[in-house]
């Protein structure tokens, strides 16, 4: 046994060795790198936030703390690694370690907000968003219809000029214009080339041009096709303005008659070209 004198020996020894071990300097570990768990990233403007984790090199680097940063903040902020997504573009997310001073980047693309029918947008309002198995489809980015915010007449024939009445080429079937969703383009055009062709429902389409402060210029409108039409009528009340009775699209079926839409019942008949009928023009985006 120990006496009391040695007793309190070893426990000094003990004591000073634990206090030695204990304030013996440490040697701090450094970061050797940073890496980002992404390297690109696609958001929607307005939508849900992305996250971004950063992991610091050698794990058990004595400081891991990290700063975020963005090269464009009208596009896009982070936070904590969390990416908010404002505006169409493209940016830069950086991270930043602060031992060293070390960084790794994460390119961060943001698309246009999702429409919805009703929208103002590209000069008047969101007509119709193309759907699977619609032409022109595009599963990554929307396309569709903009209709005019107001009728382009009240009241008017479907063609005007001379004997001109029809797209028919030599008097034998029409030749220029179709009853397809996506062809009242290509149908205005062809009422445009016609022979002695000085104006109706596709050239007071095809003359408007619209200013929309802050987006730019439109001038691409359009008379409907016969197909594109019936996609107003369904969604009038979202784009609002239109008369109850009959529109014109620009879809003939011959020399004397072209295709009409009854907004009040959704009917689609023939009318003849003489007859005056309202029009509202369309765009694609």
């Amino acid at each position: 046994m120990f006496s009391k004198k040695g007793f309190f020996a070893v426990c000094l020894v003990i004591l000073t060795a634990l206090l030695i071990t204990g304030c013996a300097p440490t040697t701090p570990v450094a970061v050797t790198g940073v890496t980002l768990d992404q390297a690109t990233m696609t958001l929607t403007a307005g939508g849900a936030t992305g996250q971004l984790v950063a992991t610091v090199a050698p794990a058990d680097a004595t400081n891991q703390s990290v700063n975020w940063s963005s090269t464009a903040l009208a596009v896009a902020t982070v936070v904590d690694g969390v990416v908010t997504p404002l505006t169409e573009g493209t940016t830069t997310i950086i991270v930043t370690t602060v031992d060293g001073g070390l960084t790794a980047t994460c390119t961060v693309t943001v698309n246009p907000a999702l429409l919805t029918v009703g929208d103002s947008y590209g000069g008047g309002i969101v007509a119709y968003i193309l759907q699977s198995g619609d032409p022109g489809y595009d599963a990554n980015v929307q396309h569709g219809l903009i209709a005019a915010t107001a009728d382009r007449s009240i009241g008017i024939a479907w063609i005007t000029g001379g004997n001109t009445q029809t797209t028919w080429v030599n008097g034998v079937g029409y030749g220029g214009t179709s009853t397809n969703y996506s062809t009242g383009q290509a149908n205005t055009n062809a009422m445009k080339a016609q022979t002695g062709y000085t104006g109706g429902a596709a050239k007071v389409c095809d003359d408007y041009i619209n200013t929309e402060t802050g987006t730019g210029v439109y001038s691409d409108w359009y008379l409907p096709s016969k197909g594109e039409l019936i996609k107003l009528y369904i969604n009038k009340d979202a784009i609002g303005g239109f008369a109850n009775g009959y529109y014109w699209s620009s879809s003939e079926n011959d020399a004397d008659l072209a295709w009409g839409e009854n907004f009040i019942n959704g009917d689609q008949d023939l009318k003849h070209k003489y007859v005056t009928l309202p029009v509202r023009a369309i765009r694609a985006f």
